[in-house]
């Protein structure tokens, strides 16, 4: 693969978005990164895919995984999480994506390999919000790797 770009989602009543572009021999850029609400939830992933799926080589597809748990059931009923994911699978169909092919994450590996101080050391850090789109980030980034980038950059850091 010589040109990646990922649409990486952290779905929730606030949901994080990035699209992330990777070449082979050079560090990862955020085309866009940004919290949504509800409201705007699948406009900005369809505006994604209008923007990026067609013009940056491979595009793939990242979201956090979202297991309803004992642990979930005594939070919260809240739906959102998995109603978002629900959009995300609907507008990769109509975007010609195979849902399928979504790359579901778990939260604690994109937060253990990519923590906040990484973040900032590779320069990929969103600023403002929750959070959220950083989490995005996160999980844009680990579906990088899986597809053969090697962040060296955190290796060599002085920390």
């Amino acid at each position: 693969m010589s040109k990646v770009t990922v649409l990486s989602v952290d779905p929730g009543k606030a949901s994080g978005i990035a699209v992330i572009s990777w070449e082979t021999g050079l560090e990862p850029v955020i085309l866009t990164s940004m919290e949504v609400q509800p409201d705007v939830y699948a406009d900005e992933i369809e505006k994604a895919f209008e923007s990026f799926s067609s013009q940056y080589g491979t595009f793939l597809v990242a979201c956090e995984s979202f297991t309803i748990n004992a642990q979930t059931a005594k939070k919260s009923q809240a739906p959102w999480s998995l109603e978002n994911i629900g959009v995300l699978k609907h507008i990769c169909r109509r975007s010609g994506y195979d849902p399928l092919n979504i790359a579901f994450q778990a939260p604690v590996n994109a937060k253990n390999m990519f923590p906040n101080p990484a973040l900032k050391t590779l320069e990929l850090w969103h600023k403002g919000g929750e959070g959220h789109a950083n989490d995005a980030i996160r999980h844009g980034l680990l579906r990088l790797v899986k597809a053969g980038w090697h962040p060296v950059k955190l290796l060599t850091a002085d920390n």
